[in-house]
């Protein structure tokens, strides 16, 4: 598995930043939530005062150099539905949440200009790009949008030819601190085996190898798949799993600046 090393620390988030390509994830320190005390929380339907998760968002635009107004959000399920969006859909649920792209995890763009961005506490953030076009996906790929398959359908969703796609597989809960029971297993199968361990309470899952044997499934070489080892159990990062639910979500994203 290659371990993808451009997760580059920022102030309030890990990724790359250039002039083609932004993509991130944010860490849960320097903010002024209480999920927990002085977070970066960047949900707006935990209970937050709605205040600080906007203020996070303008810290976060400056940085990335991406204005809150380009960004797109859908309101997220868990499951495996994805939808195209453009440069008419930027604002959409950034603010306020609405009834536009609900039950969606998964967002593609052809537009530069866009911010495809969804919230994360474990799930694997998956961010596709081509190399050759300005196609830019992003998937919410938790234990049921990966038995949906959902990463594999927003690489099929492509244009393109598979060969000139890029897979980063993000920061989420990495295996050793993820267990699951007999039910996940089953919802998955077939399953790698490299991807899972029994143990004595239950399994040890590999969510991250699990998106990345998906991604080959449908064409894309291993070569062109990066994983970080970048993991939500530590600290820096908000768990749903570790805290017992009691947290913050942190924000991932990808776009490509509009130049003209």
């Amino acid at each position: 598995m290659k371990n993808n090393n451009s997760f580059k620390l920022h102030k309030h988030f890990v990724g790359g930043v250039s002039d083609n390509l932004t993509f991130g994830y944010t860490m849960r320190h320097g903010g002024q939530s209480s999920y927990p005390e002085h977070s970066f929380n960047m949900a707006l339907y935990i209970g937050d005062d709605a205040e600080n998760v906007h203020a996070h968002q303008e810290q976060l635009a400056e940085e990335i150099g991406f204005p809150v107004s380009s960004w797109v959000l859908p309101v997220q399920k868990h499951g495996g539905n994805i939808k195209e969006v453009t440069i008419s859909d930027c604002g959409t649920n950034i603010k306020k949440l609405g009834s536009r792209l609900n039950d969606v995890d998964g967002l593609f763009t052809y537009d530069p200009g866009v911010l495809l961005t969804m919230n994360y506490a474990d799930c694997i953030p998956v961010y596709v790009y081509s190399v050759t076009d300005t196609f830019t996906g992003l998937a919410h790929a938790g234990w049921r949008g990966t038995a949906e398959n959902i990463a594999a359908k927003l690489i099929d969703c492509y244009r393109g030819s598979k060969d000139d796609l890029r897979v980063i597989i993000g920061v989420g809960i990495n295996r050793d601190y993820y267990e699951v029971d007999d039910k996940v297993i089953h919802a998955l199968q077939p399953l790698e085996e490299s991807s899972y361990e029994q143990t004595g309470s239950g399994w040890q899952l590999d969510l991250k190898d699990v998106n990345k044997h998906q991604a080959e499934a449908v064409g894309i070489n291993e070569k062109h798949i990066s994983v970080t080892g970048l993991g939500t159990e530590s600290d820096e990062f908000f768990s749903f799993r570790m805290e017992q639910g009691k947290t913050g979500r942190a924000l991932a994203f990808i776009g490509r600046r509009n130049n003209d």
